[in-house]
């Protein structure tokens, strides 16, 4: 069974010409005209809005009208100014010290090669004792009070030289330092084995 809502007149509304419940679509309700609402203004991107314009204004305060907020630093923690320096006092003299590394550079290059040779560092700072031949043998690297002592005993002969300076060396790295081991060397061939005895009797 279909019913047709076409044919019925003033539906939903009462008989008589009374407004209806629900107002129709197109018509005005309760007073408020057909016309469209303009939309509201729409703000600019970025914009701040400040408050309400029913909102209340921060009154200002009565002591200040500075806007911000108010630091105060304590005496002690204020930084002085730095203490005037007298006129006399401000030409300040420098040191003519020469800082000359030259020989340091030497040595630190010589360390990095794979055999250094520290004897020529031994000649440089020595001073020659004005004997030429001590001074050719200091040249290769022996120390000079134990070439001294083996020129005294042996002249210029390289083989003597050269072992009286190791046995020299030797007992001195021991800790033999007494005065008599240029003659206790000299005595027993330069044979350190034969001077220790002696030298631990005298002891």
């Amino acid at each position: 069974m279909e019913y047709d809502y076409r044919g019925r007149q003033g539906s939903g509304s009462y008989s008589g010409g009374g407004s209806s419940l629900y107002p129709r679509v197109g018509q005005p309700s309760h007073g408020v005209s057909n016309a469209a609402l303009p939309p509201p203004p729409r703000a600019a991107p970025y914009h701040h809005h400040g408050p309400p314009s029913g909102a209340p204004h921060p009154v200002p305060s009565s002591s200040s009208t500075s806007v911000g907020i108010q630091v105060v630093i304590k005496p002690e923690y204020r930084i002085t100014p730095p203490p005037q320096m007298a006129p006399h006092l401000i030409e300040i003299p420098r040191s003519t010290f020469n800082f000359d590394f030259e020989y340091e550079r030497k040595i630190l290059a010589e360390a990095e090669k794979d055999n250094p040779n520290w004897s020529k560092f031994v000649v440089e700072n020595q001073a020659t004792s004005g004997d030429p031949v001590v001074d050719k043998y200091v040249a290769m690297g022996l120390g000079r009070e134990a070439v001294s002592f083996a020129v005294l005993n042996y002249g210029d002969n390289p083989v003597k030289v050269k072992e009286f300076v190791k046995s020299y060396n030797a007992l001195h790295e021991m800790g033999f330092t007494s005065s008599n081991v240029p003659e206790l060397l000299a005595i027993h061939d330069n044979d350190p084995d034969k001077v220790i005895p002696h030298l631990i009797g005298s002891t």
